[in-house]
């Protein structure tokens, strides 16, 4: 009971993204049997319909972790006492918030704006149903973006901490002031904290590249193909009706703007994972390294021994660290071998391009009536 009404709000929205998704589906099916697998029409409404399935998927992953987000706010709130009595600081979370709020709500206005300006184009008016998706359609987007904004937020506040403790072990090397136990004890509450964020944010990350990846290939693969048009399967008597032409064209054109967001989602989801990643590892290895140039007093064997002891926790990070899903670190190289796999891809399908040999059949396009056509110009949706 505690949480019911959580899980009674968070239930009706993956309810609505499941429907919208399964709208979505059906037109993308429709776009395939009528244009083909590869038309603008049925690429556009992959990219942008993959949406509501995407947010159905993350609100029910931190759904299931709900237990692991209260573990991680009490765990922070802890290391932020701890760190306000010893160094007299705390990390800016109201300049973090409101720079969450500002790109969320500039996110938002955009989308906002984009659909406001499709709206308009096509002549439509209010007081119908469809004004629900003045709202609809750009909350759908910024729910990509949120969960992403919040994974950032809180790699900032680690990194703030991690900066706190080199700093003062810096002064360490002209005064001492505390033991390197009291390091040590400190760098457990961090490492701590980057757990309790893994325990909360490593679905969310795994399953972020994935589908950002299957995105961004399936883009690759439909900008490689030879370029078609609405027009080109289109039976001669659409030609017939000039009006038409040019209202389904623009429908397309706002189609793909709108499958333009997601790809720029999906590559902030891994520019913006693999650099907040590969940023906090390193400046929390940043520490062991001011540690190590710390000289032991001649008899000091409990420093040599706390000395040890950050070395050996050092070589654990894969267990606390920034992982997707403790497979692997998020490092440079995590970055740089997912641009590659891209890159590889794209350069993969340009050479099938130029073999003739290789190139995909084709299939006849099937006959549009006149009725189909009236249903593609009033059922494409963002």
């Amino acid at each position: 009971m505690k949480y019911f009404a959580l899980y009674t709000f968070a239930a009706l929205i993956i309810l609505l993204n499941c429907w919208l998704f399964k709208m979505n589906v059906w037109l993308m099916l429709f776009y395939q049997q009528q244009f083909g697998l590869m038309h603008t029409c049925t690429v556009s409404s992959i990219v942008s319909g993959i949406k509501p399935f995407v947010n159905a998927v993350v609100i029910a992953l931190f759904i299931m972790h709900i237990s692991a987000h209260y573990r991680l706010v009490n765990t922070v709130d802890t290391v932020d006492l701890c760190f306000r009595a010893a160094f007299h600081t705390t990390p800016p979370i109201r300049l973090y918030s409101l720079i969450f709020f500002f790109v969320s709500f500039a996110f938002f206005l955009g989308t906002f704006a984009l659909f406001c300006v499709e709206f308009i184009s096509f002549g439509s008016s209010l007081g119908t149903a469809a004004d629900a998706s003045f709202l609809i359609v750009p909350m759908l987007s910024l729910w990509n973006i949120v969960p992403l904004l919040y994974y950032d937020m809180y790699n900032r506040i680690v990194r703030f901490y991690c900066r706190v403790l080199i700093s003062s072990l810096d002064k360490e090397h002209h005064k001492r002031h505390f033991s390197l136990k009291f390091y040590y004890e400190q760098f457990l509450r961090i490492t701590n904290v980057q757990e309790a964020i893994g325990a909360l944010f490593n679905p969310f990350v795994f399953f972020s590249l994935a589908w950002s990846m299957a995105i961004l290939c399936l883009t690759i693969y439909f900008l490689t193909q030879p370029a078609s048009t609405l027009v080109d399967p289109i039976s001669p008597e659409f030609h017939k009706k000039p009006g038409m032409v040019e209202l389904l064209n623009k429908k397309v054109a706002f189609a793909l703007g709108w499958s333009l967001i997601q790809v720029i989602v999906a590559a902030l989801n891994i520019l913006v994972i693999c650099s907040a990643g590969m940023q906090t590892n390193e400046t929390t290895r940043e520490i062991v390294d001011h540690v190590l140039r710390i000289v032991p007093d001649a008899n000091a064997d409990l420093d040599r021994f706390q000395i040890s002891c950050f070395v050996h926790k050092m070589t654990t990070q894969f267990m606390w660290g920034m992982t997707v899903w403790r497979a692997f670190l998020l490092q440079r190289t995590t970055f740089f071998t997912l641009v590659s796999v891209i890159i590889t891809y794209a350069f993969l399908l340009l050479k099938l391009k130029e073999n003739p040999d290789l190139s995909p059949r084709t299939f006849p396009y099937h006959t549009i009536t006149n009725h189909t056509l009236a249903t593609v110009a009033t059922t494409m949706m963002p």
